[in-house]
């Protein structure tokens, strides 16, 4: 997905957000951390996915402040809080009728889990949106296709995206052939999004094998990324991609996915044709 003219003005948010948590204590710095973004914003090429120009300036930022990670404190809260609910949630996908079912729908509400989009939020009210995703309506061809694929696949490629969803996450690969699953992660930090520091908080790690995909932006740029997590992406039988920032730069990259997400923001709503807070579950093709 390129950049929408609506984007820009969601890149001065996140600038303005930035500046306060990199330089909370430093006005002038957090200025000056503006300006970056904004003129970084102003020179890119909009031919690029959001993703990629955001990683752009979050390096410019964590050179000027020498801050890597303000957002791990955050983090590893909202893995904590959503831990606590692991029990409860087990429980509901164990009762349920169709619990792989359920829990692909907890997992796609995890996503509301987000401080990089205008309509994300931290893990407050996660239960009530749970409940909303679980009782909305789906694409159940899909799902179809899904299990399908499931049953087929030798490797099923994981791409996680943020903290505390990643908990729902773990719900969701419990509900799968854990010994199939490769779970990624991103290799370096990036707004909340999970990295292998906060693996171990979620306890994915002990359920299947865990590798990040050696690149800091919030999305999966494949041409930048590892060596390893490439041979997976291309080997996989089947790719679960969780989040807007992997549904942006790998809508258009020509392999079968299940995009699995909440819609957070104008853009993606017009892009997906949903309305905002929808539940996003959509099987996108091979090409060629």
């Amino acid at each position: 997905m390129k950049v929408y003219n609506d984007c820009i003005p969601c890149f001065a948010r996140q600038g303005a957000e930035a500046a306060l948590a990199y330089a909370p204590d430093d006005s002038l710095l957090q200025q000056e951390v503006m300006r970056t973004v904004l003129r970084i914003a102003a020179e890119a090429d909009y031919q690029k996915s959001p993703p990629e120009i955001a990683v752009e300036y979050f390096r410019a930022i964590i050179k000027l402040t020498g801050e890597a990670d303000p957002y791990a404190e955050a983090k590893r809260a909202s893995n904590e809080a959503v831990m606590k609910l692991l029990p409860q949630l087990r429980k509901e996908v164990a009762e349920s009728d169709r619990p792989l079912e359920t829990a692909v729908r907890m997992a796609i509400a995890g996503n509301i889990i987000d401080f990089g989009t205008p309509h994300g939020q931290k893990d407050n009210g996660l239960l009530d949106v749970i409940e909303h995703a679980v009782q909305s309506d789906m694409c159940l061809d899909a799902f179809a296709v899904f299990e399908r694929r499931i049953e087929d696949a030798g490797l099923i490629l994981y791409l996680g995206d943020n903290c505390g969803e990643a908990v729902l996450d773990r719900l969701l690969i419990e509900q799968l052939p854990a010994e199939k699953v490769v779970y990624v992660v991103r290799g370096k930090p990036i707004l909340n999004d999970i990295t292998p520091v906060e693996v171990p908080q979620v306890g994915i790690d002990q359920i299947c094998r865990v590798v990040d995909n050696g690149h800091d932006a919030p999305g999966v740029v494949i041409g930048e990324c590892s060596t390893e997590f490439r041979e997976l992406f291309d080997g996989a039988d089947m790719i679960i991609s969780k989040g807007q920032g992997n549904f942006e730069t790998l809508q258009d990259c020509g392999r079968e996915i299940f995009f699995l997400m909440k819609v957070k923001c104008d853009v993606v709503a017009e892009e997906t044709g949903l309305p905002l807070g929808s539940i996003f579950f959509q099987h996108s093709e091979a090409c060629g």
